[in-house]
């Protein structure tokens, strides 16, 4: 594994764990959350130019189902980040509060709700590149032998997670937070703090099975059609 490759995936994960911690806002106070989501935002930056390329191959591939489910899950994903990061910069009370702008309460409602939808994004896309992620960290740890038993232990791990994520998204409450909703989760922090950060990462979880297993699905049903088309051309020149 090339030095530069595993910097980058240290920088992306670091990245994913500070929107999660900047979630429990509750917890952290204002000024810890803007300094954590000030840090995301420079990993983000620093992902965006390693990634610079993808830019230039944006038109490309729209006709592929895998290239219009990945197009479109990126782009939304650039989308609500800049809307986090607009609004952020808007509202801040601290790291840019020398700005003296005003934040009305709905900026900060649609702060919060894009601060969830980016949850959501970042974690379809990072199933975008989950087959890559555990062949990565397969071979780092020298755990490049597959079998059934392992297949299918893994599997019922996902499985098992993705339920617990539906099982979360319900608990959490994560319609309302999109929807701009008034909601009082996991208020009591002192009690509820590994629950939150559990259940946040079971939600995770579940949008990375959906799109690594929606990935699959478009893979196998690509090359059944394939098949079919083989066979049909056999006969035909038979």
């Amino acid at each position: 594994m090339k030095p530069l490759f595993l910097l980058r995936l240290i920088l992306d994960v670091l990245a994913a764990g500070l929107l999660l911690a900047a979630l429990a806002y509750n917890w952290l106070g204002n000024a810890a959350h803007e300094i954590i989501g000030t840090g995301m935002f420079l990993l983000l930056i620093s992902h965006n130019i390693f990634n610079r390329r993808w830019y230039g191959m944006i038109t490309k591939g729209w006709r592929e189902p895998r290239g219009i489910v990945t197009r479109v899950i990126n782009l939304s994903l650039l989308i609500t980040m800049l809307t986090l990061l607009v609004t952020s910069i808007i509202i801040s009370q601290t790291v840019f509060g020398f700005l003296s702008l005003t934040g009305a309460f709905t900026l900060r409602q649609i702060h919060a709700s894009a601060a969830y939808l980016a949850l959501l994004m970042a974690s379809l896309h990072l199933g975008l590149h989950w087959s890559m992620i555990i062949g990565v960290v397969s071979s780092r740890f020298g755990m490049t032998a597959e079998g059934r038993l392992r297949t299918l232990v893994l599997r019922v791990v996902a499985i098992t997670v993705a339920v617990y994520g539906v099982q979360s998204l319900l608990t959490v409450n994560v319609g309302s937070k999109l929807f701009m909703q008034m909601s009082f989760d996991f208020s009591d922090f002192q009690t509820a703090t590994p629950a939150f950060f559990l259940h946040h990462m079971a939600i995770i979880g579940l949008f990375v099975f959906i799109t690594h297993y929606g990935l699959k699905l478009i893979r196998g049903r690509k090359r059944r059609t394939r098949t079919v088309g083989h066979k049909a051309v056999e006969r035909g020149s038979i």
